[in-house]
């Protein structure tokens, strides 16, 4: 055989074998993050470059919730975290690595940086603030991700004013050391002009060299672009002509350095991720928090962004963000709780987002004037109903009479502003009236069609009942934009059914089963039917995923179920209750992490307890309370419950023997009664906003309570 061609068959294979081998397991792919602060989707869309990109990409609202209070710093740490994380200006420190600053770095940290990079001097502190944070975040958890992985990354510039260091692009791109392998975030990146704010403006020429550098080094690269920052700190010193003047300019100069970054990239292997980390001061006012996220590139075609942190198709959490570039570069991290973006297709993808958004910040808006309300007539009501009940003997019977009506209402509103959305969500008057109209009619229906007494409080608790079990059994969309539902821009709950529904559901649920037997002596099997069915529903992870509502609607049933065939209540009991609900929660976790893949808040909790201990288990506790302490102090509900605690407990003294008559005319509903009661005491101590649960559940107890009341002599008779 010919020897030169044997020696260049062993020549090419080797060859090969460097140029065709992965290099890392992102397989020569690349993420380009760039942020953009303050700004929505009308500024956005006015640059004609991310035009482009929103036509021919992926959009989506982004929720920036952080921990606790939010803030940019925060902001920014969320998104390289994929953790709910804390920050703060004196915790972020990023400079270039020099020799004088190495030496800082060493000391505190213990490594050395090495002779480029960037580094954050206040690492050591921006960890103890997290560790002692509500969620437990690791700074640096993306980085560290791709350093894993083989990667290397790269953070480019500033938002610095003529007075503070503003430098957040290497907070999302640094490893958990605090360190970024390439890039820059100095004074260099910036150049003085007078007409911009604080005289200064970015170098987009300079910019442009260093990430034409860069670009060849680094697997995911973040860009700042701060000047959108500096002039929202600037703003109240400018006209508002002149602000949106400036405004206007500074987009264009973005328009011109991403029209050429677009030139540049090689898109076929690379994404690009455009994301405003934080709402602007004028947006936050006009309650529009969202902000815009755009992804552009491999893959990607016209549509909108979900993901199984929010389960609704527009919606994604700032938590996504690290767990989609590792996806997509093919590393992983066992630290964060966000999961990887998915994208739908979609025409006309903007017009829809800005049409979606403008109907979650009304609904969000009208949240608590109309929530209020309802609060405030529910605790008038109730002391009402409890002084005509007092001195009734002595009132004008017509008037008693009417006034029962009214009572009754207060159990209608929940199911109607279940159903409001089908006919209004953007007008609040509109809101108001209907709500007023349909309540006033479903209420009168109910005394109408009633035969006996109880018949209305069995039509409106089987109503509330059955209509939120459907609704949460189709997809929970009547809930998603009901105003006792859940709200996206708080971003508690984005999926399920929410704490305020959850305590209506299993009071109602009490109620209707327990009355069905009264009223019509039912096989008590038909009431653990109806409790099973609302378990289920309530804590299955494809439907309510409501961890605590599963630990109080399993409490409290199982309670009802043992009293209902005439158990005993003994410390026994008590325990098989216990051992149920961690049976129950058991059961909903192995079916959402080995049968759904991981897609509820509880396999969250339960992964990150696996992955960082029992200090998460803590953490989870504390949050629980520290949230329902926060809540008691602000919240109208924690008004109502305490009203309806002063009020039964009035009534179990007066009328003399109301409360004893009563159980003995409707012994089963008595036990339903005393089953709310348990779910109260549980989902006030298990649930973040127990306090909202415990008092929206003892709406169907308070009520038909006093509603009852008012026909004791009559039944007597």
């Amino acid at each position: 055989m010919n020897k030169p061609f044997v020696k260049s068959i062993i020549l090419w294979l080797i060859l090969s074998v460097f140029l065709f081998s992965p290099v890392h397991a992102g397989e020569g792919k690349k993420v380009v993050l760039i942020t953009i602060n303050e700004v929505n989707f009308e500024d956005l869309y006015s640059i004609h470059s991310i035009k482009e990109m929103i036509n021919s990409g992926a959009i989506a609202l982004m929720n920036n919730r952080t921990s606790t209070r939010a803030n940019i710093y925060k902001a920014y740490a969320t998104i390289g975290t994929g953790v709910r994380a804390e920050a703060s200006s004196d915790s972020i420190k990023c400079e270039n690595v020099t020799k004088e600053n190495s030496s800082v770095y060493q000391r505190r940290m213990g490594f050395s940086p090495g002779n480029e990079g960037i580094v954050n001097l206040e690492m050591a502190k921006l960890i103890k603030l997290n560790m002692e944070g509500e969620y437990g975040a690791v700074p640096g958890a993306l980085g560290q991700a791709l350093h894993n992985a083989g990667m290397r990354t790269a953070a480019l510039g500033n938002g610095d004013t003529d007075d503070a260091m503003i430098r957040l692009a290497p907070i999302i791109a640094m490893d958990e050391k605090g360190y970024v392998d390439y890039g820059a975030v100095g004074p260099n990146l910036l150049e003085k002009n007078p007409m911009y704010p604080f005289g200064l403006k970015t170098n987009y020429e300079k910019l442009e060299e260093i990430f034409r550098d860069v670009w060849t080094k680094a697997d995911f690269i973040a860009i700042d672009l701060g000047d959108i920052g500096r002039l929202e700190r600037y703003k109240d010193y400018m006209s508002d002509a002149r602000y949106l003047e400036q405004k206007k300019t500074i987009l264009k100069d973005m328009d011109q350095f991403l029209g050429k970054l677009n030139t540049y990239i090689d898109f076929a292997h690379t994404r690009l991720i455009l994301v405003s980390p934080y709402p602007s001061a004028a947006n936050i006012k006009n309650g529009d928090r969202l902000t815009p996220i755009v992804v552009y590139g491999d893959g990607i075609q016209q549509g909108v962004i979900t993901s199984s942190t929010t389960r609704r198709e527009g919606i994604v959490g700032n938590v996504d963000i690290a767990p989609s570039i590792l996806d997509y570069l093919g590393a992983s991290s066992d630290v964060m709780t966000g999961r990887p973006m998915k994208y739908i297709p979609k025409q006309n993808n903007y017009a829809y987002i800005l049409g979606f958004n403008e109907e979650t910040v009304a609904i969000s808006n009208h949240r608590y004037p109309v929530l209020s309300t309802f609060a405030i007539f529910e605790i008038i009501v109730s002391i009402t109903a409890l002084a005509i009940i007092l001195m009734q003997n002595r009132l004008d019977k017509k008037l008693v009479n009417r006034f029962k009506n009214v009572l009754l209402s207060t159990m209608t509103v929940p199911f109607v502003l279940l159903i409001l959305p089908v006919f209004v969500k953007k007008d609040l008057l509109m809101t108001y009236l209907l709500l007023i109209g349909i309540t006033a009619l479903l209420t009168f229906l109910s005394k109408k069609i009633s035969r006996e007494i109880i018949d209305s409080i069995l039509m409106l608790s089987s109503m509330t009942t059955v209509g939120l079990l459907a609704d949460i059994a189709t997809g929970g969309k009547l809930i998603q934009s009901s105003l006792l539902g859940y709200d996206p821009i708080i971003g508690a709950r984005y999926y399920g059914i929410g704490n305020e529904y959850m305590g209506v559901l299993i009071g109602a649920a009490l109620v209707f089963s327990t009355t069905m037997i009264d009223r019509f002596q039912v096989n008590k099997i038909w009431c653990l039917a109806v409790f099973a069915v609302t378990i289920v529903i309530i804590g299955f992870p494809g439907l309510g995923a409501n961890v605590g509502g599963t630990m109080t609607a399993v409490a409290a049933f199982v309670f009802v179920s043992l009293r209902l065939y005439k158990v005993r209540m003994r410390f026994k009991q008590f325990v098989i209750i216990g051992l149920t609900i961690v049976a129950s929660v058991a059961i909903m976790a192995f079916v959402d992490i080995y049968w759904l893949g991981s897609k509820s808040h509880l396999a969250g909790a339960i992964q990150q307890i696996m992955t960082e201990g029992p200090r998460i288990i803590l953490l989870i506790i504390n949050r629980k309370i520290a949230m329902n302490l926060k809540l008691i102090g602000v919240t109208i509900w924690s008004k109502v419950l305490l009203s309806a605690i002063i009020i039964l407990a009035i009534l179990f003294y007066r009328p003399v023997g109301a409360v004893y008559k009563l159980t003995k005319l409707y012994p089963n509903l008595a036990i339903g009664w005393s089953g709310i009661v348990v779910a109260c005491v549980v989902g006030f101590l298990v649930n973040d906003s127990g306090i909202v649960a415990s008092a929206t559940g003892i709406i169907f107890l308070a009520m038909s309570m006093l509603y009852l009341t008012f026909y004791i002599p009559r039944e007597k008779d």
